[in-house]
Parts: C-alpha cells; sequence; structure tokens
C-alpha cells in the first residue's frame, strides 16, 4: 500500500464526504461502521501488497548497500521537513519547530542534501508531525475508521490532512509542480514507497503472524497511534508514547541514528 504522507488532495475530497454521512452509519466501539466493507478492501489490499510491493522492497534491500538504504531515508525525511515545520507552528510547538528548522538547515548543508543525519548526532532527532495530528489537536474529530484502496488504514481528518500536507506543506512538490517537473514527486513517491516498506518488512510479517484477526489487530494499532499522535502535538513534552502503529514500528533495516518514520502500508498501515 502507498505511504500514508502520499494519500492525494481528491482522496481527501472522498474522505470528507463520507465523513458528512457517517452520521448516518451507526458506530461501533471501533469506531469502525463501514467494517464489512473495509475488510473487503483490507484483502485487497494485502493481495497487492504481497504479489506487487513486498518484492520489489525485497528486491530492493537485498541490491541496495545498506549504508545506501540509510543515506535515502534520511534525504527522504529531510525534504520532509518544511511540512514537519508548518504543523510543529500550528501545533504552537515552538520548541520542536526550533529543532526542526534546525534539521533542515545543517542537514541539507553540512549533511550533502540531507544523506547524512547530522542534526541527530548534536541531539536533534527526527520527530513526525502532520496536518492530520494537528486537525486533532484542534479538536477536530477523526471520523470513522476507514480502509482505502492502495492506501491502506485511515479516517476522513488523517485524508484532509494529508492533502493539506502534500499540497500545501510539501516544498519540493510545490516547486517541482511549479517548475513543471511533475515526474520528480512521482519518482519521490515511488522512492520512499519501496524503502518505507523494505524497513518494515520484518515487523509486517511478525505481527500478521501473531494476530488472531489482523484486520482488527491493525485497526486497534492504528488508532492507538494516530490517538498518541494528536497527545503529542497536544503537549510535546509529555512522556514518550510507545511506537505501536504498525506502518511505523522499529524497522528492522539500516535506519538513521533518529526515531522511525512512517512508511509504507501493508507492508505499510501510516
Amino acid at each position: 500500500m502507498l505511504p500514508h504522507r502520499f494519500r492525494s488532495v481528491s482522496t481527501a475530497a472522498v474522505l470528507l464526504g463520507t465523513m458528512l454521512l457517517s452520521a448516518c452509519a451507526g458506530d461501533s466501539s471501533n469506531n469502525d461502521p463501514y467494517e464489512s466493507v473495509n475488510r473487503k478492501i483490507w484483502d485487497v489490499d494485502l493481495a497487492l501488497n504481497d504479489y506487487l510491493l513486498t518484492p520489489i522492497a525485497k528486491g530492493y534491500r537485498t541490491v541496495t548497500p545498506e549504508f545506501a538504504q540509510t543515506a535515502i531515508t534520511n534525504a527522504l525525511r529531510n525534504l520532509k521537513g518544511p511540512a514537519i515545520l508548518a504543523n510543529d507552528l500550528l501545533e504552537g510547538n515552538t520548541k520542536r519547530a526550533g529543532q526542526t528548522m534546525t534539521r533542515i538547515v545543517l542537514n541539507t548543508t553540512v549533511g550533502i542534501g540531507g544523506l547524512i543525519d547530522v542534526a541527530a548526532t548534536q541531539n536533534l532527532p527526527y520527530h513526525e508531525a502532520d496536518f492530520g495530528a494537528t486537525l486533532g489537536a484542534w479538536g477536530i474529530p477523526a471520523g470513522p475508521y476507514l480502509v482505502l484502496p492502495l492506501l491502506g488504514p485511515s479516517d476522513p481528518r488523517d485524508g484532509i490532512g494529508t492533502g493539506v500536507d502534500t499540497f500545501a506543506f510539501d516544498v519540493f512538490n510545490i516547486k517541482m509542480n511549479a517548475a513543471g517537473i511533475k515526474s520528480a514527486s512521482y519518482y519521490r513517491f515511488g522512492i520512499d514507497t519501496v524503502s518505507s516498506s523494505a524497513q518494515k518488512l520484518d515487523d509486517f510479517d511478525e505481527l500478521r503472524k501473531s494476530s488472531l484477526d489482523f484486520y482488527a489487530a491493525v485497526r486497534s494499532l492504528y488508532q492507538q497511534k494516530r490517538t498518541a499522535d494528536v497527545s503529542t502535538a497536544k503537549n510535546p513534552d509529555a512522556p514518550a508514547v510507545p511506537n505501536v502503529h504498525y506502518d511505523e514500528v522499529e524497522p528492522s533495516g539500516p535506519v538513521p541514528s533518529s526515531p522511525p518514520a512512517p512508511a509504507a502500508g501493508p507492508t505499510k498501515a501510516h
């Protein structure tokens, strides 16, 4: 499945419509009123993951040296810096905003375009911040749990948030589109999908094998993680919450010396 952070504005619009209709759809203890449909989509997503994305990710992990995988991960994280900075500021997290700005400057210059995570060696670890969590910090409800074709676990708030992150806060995408080089964003998207998936292969498989109901386990972990993200957005100085989101668990492959980032879907779930 595709990385949560790259969901499109059109997807966000669909999710907004779903949120507006959800009041008529009933409710459940898991906030999953569309469970029967979600499970069918989940099965399709898993099949696509197993027969398409996983083989590609395994090939990437096999042929790409560990130092190169780490450099790619670092560079991709650095490209997310402006969106993270925007959300830090919108959440009122000035301390984290300062750290993010310093990371961008250090890693882009000394770190050779972000290939080396110099900031992490200066006690400035990487952290996530997205507009979905920002909306949650502002009191906007998540809406019903959804599984989207190719995109995996989500909810209306996160879908809208990802659209804003991608098209309003992502400086790389904005500049490439303005220059008419749309292919650059697609290449980045593909590299990020494969890189993230390769990091999560073993963790994803382990969770799948150990779950009596894989769908329910992923739903629970996704909702717990997003609740934790919103809590962090409200109070970044609160004690750290264990990273339980199944597409954000500690990678088994090579990673930079900073906390793990969101990755691809089943390979992924964001």
